[in-house]
C-alpha cells in the first residue's frame, strides 16, 4: 500500500498531460484555419498600418478605450506586419505557450518542489487543461486577435502578485513590478479593478494598527494611480459609455451576470478536479508564514467587493445583459485561483488526509470534465465535418477578391458556411458600416459591401 499513492499520483500526472495534450494538439490544428475577424481585426490592422501601432493606439486611446496597453498589444496585429493570414495562427501558439509558462512559473514560486518534479508539472497541465476546457471565452481568447489582452491581462496579475509577495527584494524585483503594473492598469478594467480591490485593500488592512509603510510601496502607488487615471479619464472611454442603466435594471443585470458566473463555476469538473487536487496535494513551502483566520476573511471581503465593483460598469455604464464570454472567462478564472488560494491556507488547519481515493476521484472529474467539454465538442466538430476549413477557404477568397479586384468599390457574396467556433459577425450591406469601411481601408479600397 505505502506504493499505491506514489503510483497512482504518476498516473494523474499522465491523465492531466494526456488531457492538455488532446486540446492543445486540436486547438493548434484548428488554428491554421484562423483567419482575421470582421469585428475590429481589420480596424487595428489598417490603423496601425496607417498610422504606425503607437500613434494607432493613442488614437484609440484618444477615441474608444482608455486600455492603454491593450490598445498596443491590438495595434501589433499580424495584419499589421502582413496580409499574408498564415502568421494569425502564430499568435494562438504563443498565448498558448505564455499561459503554460506563466502557470508553472507561478507553481514553481508557490510551491516547495524543483522544475523536474512530476507534482510541479501535474498542477501546470491540470490547470491549463482547466482553462482550455471551460473557459467560455475559448474562441474569443484564442481565435480572435482583437480579444488578445484579456487572458493576457490574467497573467500579468498572476505574475505581479508572485513576484511582489514570493521574490526577495532587489532592483530587478522592484523595476519588474513597475513595468508589470503599468501593463495590467492599462490592459482589461476588470483587471484592473480586481487588483487594486484585492491588493490596495489588503495593504490598507496591513496598515491598520499604523505600521510604517514599506518602501516598496511608494513607487508602486505612484505607477498604480498613473495607470488608473489614464484609464478612467481617458477620453475614448468617455466616448464609448454612452448608455445609462436605471438602478433596478442595472441591479438585475449585475445579479444575473453574478449568477451566470456561479453556474460555470460549478459546473465545471475541470475546476472541481484542480481544486481537488490543491487540497490533497499541494503544500506551500515551510517558510511562508500561515495566515490568520480574520486575513483570510478579510480577503475574501476584499475579492467578492472587487467582484462585484469590477460588474457594475459592465450592468450600469454599458447595459451588458450577459456579458461576453471573453469576459465572464476572465472572472472565472481570477474565481478559481483565488479559490485554490483559500483552500492552501485553510488546510493548515484542517488537514486534507493522503487518501488514494482522492486521487481517483480528480481523476473521475478530468474524465467527466473531457466528455462534457463544450469547448472539446466545438473543437472537435470544426475538425471533423471540415467545417474550420471550408468556413478559412471561403473567407479568404473574400478578401482575396477584395485586395485584387481593380474596382475602387468591390461587392462580395454572403458567407455561405458558417462556424460554431470562430468569433465572427457577417459583413453589412451598408457600406458606412464600420466593419466594412475598416476592410476597405486596409484594402486601399473606397467601399467594400455585402450584396
Amino acid at each position: 500500500m505505502r506504493m499505491l499513492k506514489p503510483i497512482l499520483s504518476r498516473i494523474l500526472f499522465l491523465v492531466s498531460l494526456g488531457a492538455w495534450a488532446f486540446i492543445v494538439f486540436l486547438m493548434l490544428s484548428v488554428a491554421r484555419f484562423n483567419i482575421p475577424n470582421i469585428v475590429d481585426d481589420f480596424c487595428f490592422g489598417w490603423v496601425s498600418k496607417e498610422y504606425g501601432i503607437l500613434t494607432g493606439a493613442y488614437y484609440y486611446y484618444m477615441g474608444w478605450s482608455g486600455r492603454y496597453f491593450g490598445n498596443i498589444l491590438m495595434h501589433t496585429s499580424p495584419l499589421y506586419f502582413s496580409s499574408d493570414f498564415i502568421y494569425l495562427q502564430f499568435y494562438t501558439y504563443s498565448l498558448i505557450a505564455f499561459g503554460f509558462v506563466t502557470c508553472l512559473y507561478v507553481i514553481k514560486r508557490i510551491s516547495p518542489w524543483e522544475w523536474l518534479d512530476y507534482r510541479l508539472w501535474t498542477g501546470a497541465f491540470l490547470f491549463q487543461a482547466l482553462a482550455l476546457y471551460s473557459v467560455p471565452g475559448l474562441y474569443q481568447w484564442f481565435y480572435w486577435f482583437s480579444g488578445i489582452y484579456y487572458y493576457i491581462s490574467f497573467q500579468i496579475a498572476l505574475l505581479l502578485m508572485v513576484v511582489y509577495f514570493m521574490d526577495p527584494p532587489s532592483r530587478t524585483r522592484n523595476g519588474l513590478l513597475l513595468v508589470l503594473l503599468f501593463c495590467l492598469m492599462g490592459s482589461s478594467e476588470v483587471s484592473m479593478l480586481m487588483f487594486s480591490g484585492v491588493f490596495w485593500g489588503y495593504q490598507i488592512w496591513v496598515w491598520r494598527f499604523k505600521r510604517a509603510i514599506k518602501s516598496d510601496l511608494y513607487p508602486l502607488i505612484a505607477v498604480w494611480l498613473l495607470g488608473f487615471l489614464l484609464v478612467m479619464l481617458s477620453p475614448g472611454n468617455q466616448v464609448r459609455a454612452v448608455t445609462n442603466v436605471n438602478l433596478v435594471d442595472g441591479v438585475h443585470i449585475l445579479l444575473a451576470n453574478m449568477k451566470d458566473l456561479m453556474r460555470q463555476f460549478i459546473s465545471s469538473p475541470f475546476i472541481w478536479a484542480f481544486l481537488a487536487w490543491v487540497w490533497w496535494g499541494f503544500p506551500l513551502p515551510a517558510s511562508e508564514r500561515r495566515m490568520s483566520p480574520i486575513n483570510l476573511l478579510v480577503i475574501t471581503i476584499l475579492f467578492i467587493g472587487s467582484m462585484i465593483v469590477s460588474f457594475i460598469p459592465l450592468s450600469f455604464a454599458l447595459g451588458e445583459v450577459h456579458i461576453p464570454p471573453r469576459i465572464l472567462s476572465l472572472f472565472l478564472l481570477f474565481l478559481v485561483v483565488f479559490v485554490a488560494f483559500l483552500l492552501m491556507h485553510i488546510k493548515r488547519y484542517v488537514p486534507a488526509g493522503q487518501g488514494e481515493g482522492m486521487v481517483i476521484l480528480i481523476i473521475v472529474f478530468i474524465g467527466a470534465g473531457i466528455y462534457f467539454s463544450e469547448n472539446l465538442q466545438i473543437v472537435r466538430h470544426e475538425l471533423s465535418t471540415g467545417r474550420a476549413e471550408a468556413f478559412a477557404i471561403e473567407n479568404r477568397a473574400r478578401f482575396e477578391q477584395i485586395r485584387t479586384s481593380k474596382s475602387d468599390s468591390v461587392v462580395i457574396a454572403p458567407l455561405k458556411t458558417k462556424s460554431s467556433l470562430f468569433f465572427t459577425e457577417e459583413l453589412s450591406s451598408d457600406p458606412k458600416h464600420l466593419w466594412c469601411k475598416c476592410i476597405a481601408n486596409y484594402y486601399g479600397k473606397k467601399a467594400v459591401i455585402r450584396n
